[in-house]
């Protein structure tokens, strides 16, 4: 009975964390329309025939209401521009795209400014829902990097999507060079997809079968709800919780969604999930580099920041170990009808009353050991970059 009302409440909570249908179909539109601009007749990428694929949180299913609510929501997308990597310079891709993307924000009347970050350039959309989309130019992989990674236990299928990325930090940034950084991101994404959906199958039936899509193919991730995508939303808030004044030093989602993944055994309810995912985690952090290795590319390290700023990886482990006691305190809890006020420590959500009455009942008070030794958080360098 306590393990059935501790999945009911976890449930309960990511439902209220868990963003409308409506955001992620308006994230798919945003995508589109980018991918449209950049395919035009007129785009000087068109010769190059661009390849769009949205990444990260909204296409895993894994984003929760940001903190504030008013704070802007990340999306993520990959073009991939057919150019040898040694017919340019990385800083002359990263120009000519830099430049469609400016006259996309101009052509859509977009009031804040483009902004180049390391790796990407950053659009940023101001109407009912804050977003702003980074948007990461790249190149095909060459042959002898996918058949390194094939060599290394990767299906051939997800290392020929591999891509060579431009980045500012880069030694030869302005000089061709075959010497570019590599990274999978479409390849992780279907390694993601892979781990996840088999414990997805009965839901996406369902939906199928309610006719809310034609056919099984055509259900996307955000609608699967499975307890993996679910248990990382309610990591992702705790870390956004125990960050919100410090946001730039937080683990970063690509970790916490690499290790929930790798982690994650198939558990059919959240609870058990959510507490073998957070038990499991740091047997897959390598003590040698790459430290948090891409599946699909596993000389790409999720957690290559953590080489240049310590503070990084400490904050990650003082994380983990705050999680795994809130987790704790909770289950207490749970046992001891108390609820209300752990869910807002630790979520920083007002459960219903009505939500309440399900937990909390004529139990007396109990008396919680202190839930975590307080914590330092060390700051980041600044400048920070992407």
């Amino acid at each position: 009975m306590t393990q059935d009302l501790r999945t009911k409440l976890v449930d309960v909570v990511v439902d209220s964390l868990d963003i409308p249908k409506s955001y992620y179909l308006k994230a798919v539109d945003r995508h589109n329309s980018l991918g449209a601009w950049l395919c035009r007749p007129e785009s000087k990428l068109a010769v190059f025939n661009p390849s769009i694929h949205p990444q990260g949180s909204f296409r895993y299913g894994t984003v929760v209401r940001q903190i504030p609510v008013d704070a802007e929501y990340d999306l993520d997308n990959v073009t991939t521009l057919e150019i040898g990597k040694t017919a340019l310079s990385q800083k002359k891709i990263k120009e000519l795209y830099g430049a469609e993307i400016r006259s996309y924000a101009e052509a859509h009347s977009m009031i804040a400014p483009v902004e180049e970050k390391n790796r990407c350039w950053r659009l940023r959309y101001s109407d009912e829902v804050a977003f702003h989309l980074d948007a990461l130019p790249c190149v095909p992989e060459e042959q002898a990097v996918i058949n390194a990674i094939v060599a290394r236990g990767v299906p051939n299928e997800w290392a020929q999507i591999a891509v060579a990325i431009t980045d500012k930090r880069h030694p030869d940034y302005e000089r061709i060079t075959r010497a570019l950084f590599s990274s999978n991101p479409r390849g992780f994404a279907r390694w993601f997809e892979q781990r996840v959906r088999a414990s997805a199958l009965d839901r996406i039936n369902l939906l199928v079968k309610q006719r809310a899509y034609a056919s099984v193919e055509d259900v996307p991730p955000y609608e699967w709800k499975t307890p993996l995508q679910r248990a990382i939303q309610l990591l992702k808030r705790h870390r956004d919780v125990m960050f919100r004044d410090n946001v730039e030093v937080a683990p970063i989602s690509m970790i916490i969604t690499n290790l929930s993944a790798h982690a994650y055994r198939g558990e059919t309810d959240l609870w058990s999930a959510l507490t073998n995912i957070v038990n499991e985690m740091p047997r897959f952090v390598s003590p040698v580099r790459p430290r948090v290795p891409n599946p699909a590319n596993p000389a790409e390290d999720y957690a290559d920041c953590w080489r240049n700023n310590i503070a990084l990886e400490e904050n990650f482990w003082s994380w983990h170990t705050r999680v795994r006691v809130d987790l704790e305190t909770l289950a207490c809890g749970v046992e001891n009808c108390r609820v209300g006020g752990l869910v807002r420590r630790i979520f920083s959500l007002d459960l219903t009353e009505d939500e309440l009455r399900q937990f909390e009942r004529t139990a007396p008070a109990p008396r919680f050991a202190s839930s975590a030794a307080a914590i330092s958080i060390p700051r980041a360098p600044k400048p920070w970059g992407n």
